[in-house]
């Protein structure tokens, strides 16, 4: 256990156990940041699937080279208190606020993308979400920090429309490569329904090699 943001919030490592809770604040995650630039059915897809995330969850934080935490905010947290407030309290373990997770890239489903593969063992950041509650307070840098070594070579796939975590992470190294790309799977539109499919690019830090 790591507190972190002057005993604001507790880091902890996750593991397969934690899948339930991690799926279900990716869901709500994503609710708050995709709303106002996915179609309308995307998170009746993302959460239909719910079962099957899960159990890709559970798959993946058990890979080689895998990093994962989620984030728990501390009750008795004050401006003033810091870290001697974080000692000891009644933390609510079922309710995260922010999650993070690197691997060890390429993924299968970058094959589609219209861009070179990274060199198989790349680290890629594949997920980084908080609550809307928590911006702006280093939480997302924080857990940034625990799955990404300082400087460390690393890729990320972001969201076309979402300026706010391009600026995030180009605070921190990352370079835009520019070449977008549509999403498929949950993240597409599927035949017949409403609305413009997202669209994915890709980011880089320090010295990733391509095939």
């Amino acid at each position: 256990m790591g507190f972190v943001c002057n005993g604001r919030y507790v880091l902890e490592p996750a593991s397969a156990d934690d899948a339930e809770k991690y799926v279900n604040l990716l869901h709500d995650c994503m609710e708050e940041t995709y709303s106002a630039m996915a179609d309308p059915g995307f998170m009746v897809r993302r959460r239909a699937a719910r079962d099957e995330s899960i159990e890709e969850f559970m798959e993946e934080v058990n890979g080689p080279g895998v990093r994962c935490f989620l984030a728990y905010e501390v009750p008795s947290w004050t401006s003033q208190g810091g870290l001697s407030c974080a000692v000891g309290a009644d933390i609510e373990w079922d309710a995260p606020v922010g999650l993070a997770l690197s691997s060890l890239g390429p993924q299968e489903w970058e094959s589609e993308m219209p861009v070179v593969p990274v060199v198989a063992g790349t680290r890629d950041l594949s997920q980084l979400y908080t609550r809307a509650s928590t911006h702006g307070t280093g939480l997302g840098e924080a857990l940034l920090r625990a799955v990404l070594a300082d400087d460390e070579p690393a890729y990320l796939w972001y969201i076309g429309g979402n300026e706010r975590a391009k600026r995030f992470y180009e605070k921190f190294g990352f370079q835009d490569e520019g070449i977008f790309g549509e999403c498929g799977g949950t993240w597409g539109v599927p035949d017949g329904e409403p609305g413009q499919p997202l669209q994915t690019a890709r980011m880089f830090r320090g010295d990733v090699v391509l095939q």
